[in-house]
């Protein structure tokens, strides 16, 4: 019996594993190695005084059709929740303010993000077409849109997803040339997570494939796996180590710090609405943003608290990841008190550090993704399957395991 090794078992994996059992069903022996004691990698939903802290991703959009089909094939179509409404009020920090993003023609004129002449130019700018991409994600929409565009609305909107410093940050990799298949129907995007939160669906990943999967256990040298094909799912640093494959140590991460605050609502002068906000690198602070948790996914929690999420460090501030977690949890308080105002401290706070938070697809990156293909066609049996790669997106490890999966010969 032909025999396949994944070796991490974060979602890319988890899905890699699924996408096999389902190709091969018993007719080849797969096996998930996963050095912690628990599968995952930076999902997980903790429980903090009645609140789930996402200590991760907290939700997914519908987008890419793949995501449902995945958890539907998975049956945990169920557990699927959607968004408020509400959730779509979202807002920008400029000079200690929170300024709504204009979601809607009404909203952009009246928004006093950018100027008027700010404004023409950005209409503008979805008239100029054909111009490169090869270039920072600050050159390209600054020469196309202007730089107030660039600085108050790319750059925090970026923040949100890859903690990352637009001026480094590769256009043609960030947004890259979407194919759409012949006959696809477009799919309306929706902001959804589980109702016990991310770290559900990854239990039930792991419940359904447990004889499949053996944690705890690291991989120190591809010889001491005896099989017929590779996978490997793990970091890039790591992968870099396990592999010898130098050219892995060139994916840089950010770092993060995610703080959980429990407040209660009577302690707030203004009661936080919407899902949150985001903050521009300009305003120079440590501060990434902040995330209004249960006004975004209704799920059970104690009435007259709310919990908030807390971005720290990123690309800007690595050196976040130096603090200490109750340092941290001081910063995070105190930006959270200028914006809404505490008459008290929160009720608890819990911390999440990140020292390889985020791989950033930077200005080189076209490069090194070609050299990673290039050595990897001079090892056949070799595969390489993670977030450092064609999207970092909980959408986009699914879909990159099922194509893997679908291209891999055995």
């Amino acid at each position: 019996m032909k025999k396949i090794a994944i070796i991490g078992g974060g979602i890319s994996g988890l899905a890699v594993l699924h996408y096999l059992k389902r190709r091969y069903k018993d007719t080849v022996e797969i096996t998930l190695y996963e050095r912690n004691p628990y599968v995952g990698g930076a999902i997980a939903s903790l429980y903090a005084q009645g609140f789930l802290f996402e200590t991760g991703p907290n939700a997914f959009l519908t987008n890419q059709p793949n995501t449902l089909v995945f958890i539907e094939e998975l049956g945990f179509t169920d557990q699927v929740i959607e968004a408020n409404h509400d959730s779509k009020r979202r807002y920008i920090q400029l000079g200690g303010k929170l300024h709504l993003l204009p979601m809607d023609p009404i909203n952009f004129i009246k928004s006093p993000l950018l100027s008027t002449d700010e404004k023409f130019r950005l209409i503008q700018g979805l008239f100029i077409k054909n111009l490169p991409k090869d270039q920072s994600v600050y050159d390209y929409t600054s020469k196309r849109f202007g730089v107030a565009v660039s600085e108050r609305l790319v750059d925090p909107f970026l923040t949100g997803i890859y903690a990352g410093n637009i001026k480094r940050l590769n256009m043609s990799c960030i947004f890259p040339k979407k194919s759409t298949s012949k006959g696809q129907k477009k799919v309306k995007t929706q902001l959804c997570s589980f109702k016990d939160g991310m770290g559900s669906f990854i239990k039930h990943i792991s419940k359904q494939y447990k004889p499949f999967i053996k944690t705890g256990v690291e991989v120190k040298s591809l010889d001491q796996l005896k099989v017929d094909q590779i996978i490997c799912s793990t970091p890039a640093h790591v992968a870099s180590s396990l592999l010898g494959m130098d050219i892995l140590k060139n994916i840089l991460y950010s770092p993060i710090a995610v703080v959980g605050l429990v407040i209660n609502n009577d302690t707030f002068n203004s009661i936080p609405d919407g899902f949150g906000y985001l903050i521009p690198s300009s305003e120079g602070k440590e501060v990434l943003g902040a995330l209004i948790e249960n006004n975004t996914f209704k799920r059970q929690s104690p009435e007259g608290k709310m919990f908030i999420r807390v971005m720290l460090g990123g690309a800007h501030h690595p050196e976040i990841i130096n603090n200490k977690a109750d340092e941290i949890v001081v910063k995070a308080i105190k930006e959270i008190d200028s914006i809404y105002g505490l008459k008290e401290k929160p009720q608890s706070a819990s911390v999440k550090l990140w020292a390889k938070g985020i791989p950033q697809y930077e200005l080189g990156y076209p490069a090194i993704r070609q050299t990673i293909k290039d050595e990897l066609q001079k090892r056949p049996n070799l595969h390489l399957c993670a977030n450092y790669l064609d999207g970092i997106s909980f959408n986009d490890c699914i879909k990159n395991a099922r194509e893997l999966v679908e291209a891999i010969n055995i």
